[in-house]
């Protein structure tokens, strides 16, 4: 009975460590951050578009095992390229509508944080970038890169490509043909013809046009016309009816004999002008021409109809903050835009990557290092820097790895920034697609060189201290790696490599280096169709805030400009708006948190030596438990061997008394 008591006492004891730990999990989730912001913006399409708007939700339910294909345009909405090119993107899901039970023109935004998952998981690398996927593909494919171009027709061009491609290797059977009519024979083309078709067409053309597949996939959807294009280097079949230019139009009546159709304009317009005149002319009726709304239309406009409805009310409460602020920032730095841009840039821009290795991961230990040194974190510095040591422990991670490093950091040493992600103060645009981050990047670098050049962490390591490039270099990595924008960061890298960052002498002429570049990318950006009418892109600074940055004859007084950039992007700059009196904590006085959090940093790393998915919480939890369990198996070990001694004793007394 003692041993079955004792057996029931441990069960309880262990029973009550599982429901301790699984509770310590859950109250680590529970503590998520559940009020994060869409810092990127709120996109660039919408349902009045064309365009059918992905999500993390819809992605894969829409574009696997269909019976369409998909063009879909992964983009950043704060990304300068992306929005020179959105107006292309409508245009061609405007241009194609009527081909949208072959393919579907879609977007999904990569800036928006609920889609990181999907960017990363297909290995998105710069934005925009376009992606095919097949009609009935599997989940294991990734999509089929497509070049994007600089123009409707050219992006066009390359998606006619790709479904000629598609119908050579098997798929499309449901499609029109759009491959070259082979035969040099025309006597038996009725043979393949439907009982529908009244009207059969040859378009003529050179070998790189794509007018003939155009015009086909145009008007597949009347039943009575058939369309076939015979490109020039069929030349007998071009003999044998005396094609002599290029484009030509020969139609052919079920009980009519063929004819050379005029074409006014040798346009893809002209050439369907055409055909319809011809078949008017014979009585047909072709109010079938009209594209109307399919069951398949339908069910792609209310996907982007909830996919919007969706965005809106997530975004309600922020467009509302918006509509009420109107304040003049003049030209202050603050810390909500600093740590906006650092939000960013580390919950989601590396995080993006698939692998981080090689020249990637040294362009990201570069990147923390100067980060962890530099950057006013007013709360809990320690957090970057946990983060620095355990990347610079590794040869290589995945973006994913890099995500849960950085989001279980900041849980643990929670709070981390000043408060909650807020919308931009300084770098805040007219619209959510002016200004935000790219802003917020270049103004977090500006302040980085400067203290780097002030100097004030006297704990850096003398080779990192000596060297006047460490932050143009890490800039240089970071831009150059992990920056969104490609047509932004291969801009960048050029005018670095023009401009000689890497022959930089001393820190204050790395930050006067930064401060030429930005201004020379304010002149190539100036009028361009990115910027806000609200915020010009001007030579920095203006002469209202700085009036002896200039000599009398306008040129530059950079000595003045150094003092004013120091002055500016120093941390004693640095506002703190719009940043709650609850949220503040004096830098000066948190040596005690500080101290609390290093401990809590190592204590981290020890445990990772071990190899355990467990953090710091986990393990104290785990202590507590084991030393209560014990205790009490020791206390329960006592009373049974004092029962048992008084029970001895019991029995010596009766047998004196006989």
């Amino acid at each position: 009975m003692e041993q079955l008591e004792v057996t029931g006492i441990i069960l309880r004891l262990c029973l009550f460590n599982i429901l301790m730990i699984n509770w310590s999990s859950a109250t680590a989730v529970a503590h998520k951050d559940q009020s994060l912001i869409n810092l990127g913006g709120q996109g660039l399409y919408n349902a009045s578009d064309d365009v059918v708007i992905l999500n993390a939700t819809n992605f894969k339910t829409s574009v696997y095992k269909s019976t369409r294909s998909w063009l879909v345009e992964f983009y950043n909405s704060w990304c300068g390229f992306c929005y020179r090119f959105a107006p292309t993107w409508k245009a061609l899901a405007n241009d194609v509508l009527s081909w949208n039970d072959i393919v579907v023109v879609s977007a999904i935004d990569c800036a928006d944080d609920d889609n990181n998952p999907i960017c990363r998981e297909y290995e998105i690398m710069h934005y925009p970038m376009l992606k095919y996927f097949s009609i009935n593909a599997h989940l294991q494919s990734l999509g089929i890169v497509i070049e994007k171009g600089n123009s409707v027709d050219s992006v066009r061009s390359n998606l006619i490509n790709r479904l000629e491609t598609e119908q050579q290797e098997g798929r499309g059977s449901t499609w029109p043909n759009i491959a070259p009519y082979r035969n040099v024979e025309i006597t038996d083309i009725w043979k393949t013809a439907s009982s529908s078709v009244k009207h059969f067409f040859l378009i003529f053309e050179s070998t790189d046009s794509h007018l003939g597949a155009e015009v086909i996939l145009d008007l597949h959807k009347i039943s009575s016309l058939q369309i076939r294009r015979v490109t020039s280097d069929n030349e007998l079949l071009c003999v044998m009816n005396k094609v002599t230019k290029f484009p030509t139009l020969i139609a052919f009546g079920r009980n009519e004999s063929q004819r050379i159709i005029s074409v006014r304009i040798p346009t893809r317009q002209g050439i369907r002008q055409a055909i319809k005149d011809y078949v008017i002319a014979r009585g047909v009726n072709i109010d079938e021409m009209v594209t109307t709304v399919s069951h398949n239309t339908v069910h792609i406009v209310e996907i982007t109809r909830q996919t919007t409805i969706a965005t809106i009310t997530k975004n309600h409460q922020v467009v509302e903050e918006q509509l009420q602020s109107s304040k003049n920032t003049n030209d202050y730095l603050y810390q909500v835009d600093l740590e906006n841009a650092l939000r960013y840039s580390i919950n989601h821009e590396i995080s993006l990557i698939r692998s981080i290795d090689g020249e990637k991961m040294k362009a990201l230990r570069k990147y923390l290092m100067v980060l962890a040194t530099y950057f006013p974190l007013r709360r809990n510095n320690v957090y970057l820097e946990v983060i620095r040591d355990v990347v610079e422990k590794k040869n290589a991670m995945t973006g994913e790895e890099f995500s849960q490093l950085a989001k279980t950091t900041e849980e643990e040493m929670s709070p981390v920034y000043s408060g909650a992600p807020r919308q931009w103060i300084g770098c805040k645009g007219s619209t959510d697609s002016y200004r935000g981050y790219p802003c917020g990047l270049w103004t977090m670098f500006h302040m980085l060189t400067v203290n780097f050049a002030l100097e004030r962490n006297k704990d850096v390591t003398q080779a990192f201290s000596r060297d006047p490039t460490a932050v143009l270099r890490a800039m240089h990595g970071y831009i150059g790696t992990f920056f969104g924008c490609a047509d932004c960061a291969a801009h960048f890298l050029e005018m670095s490599d023009k401009n000689k960052i890497f022959d930089v002498r001393s820190k204050d002429e790395a930050v006067l280096w930064l401060w030429q570049a930005h201004n020379q990318v304010n002149t190539r950006l100036s009028g361009d169709d990115t910027e806000d009418p609200e915020h010009k892109k001007i030579q920095y600074p203006a002469a209202e805030h700085c009036p002896v940055c200039r000599h009398v004859n306008n040129s530059w007084n950079e000595e003045e400009v150094l003092r004013y950039l120091k002055i500016k992007y120093g941390y004693k700059s640095i506002k703190f708006d719009e940043i709650s009196a609850s949220d503040e904590v004096d830098v000066t006085n948190g040596n005690d948190s500080r101290m609390r959090l290093e401990r809590l940093a190592k204590e981290t790393k020890r445990a990772t030596a071990f190899g355990w998915d467990l953090n710091v919480f986990d393990i104290s939890i785990c202590v507590v438990l084991y030393v209560t369990s014990a205790a009490i198996l020791v206390l329960v070990c006592i009373k049974f061997a004092v029962k048992r001694t008084y029970k001895k004793k019991s029995h010596i007394n009766l047998l004196s008394k006989v």
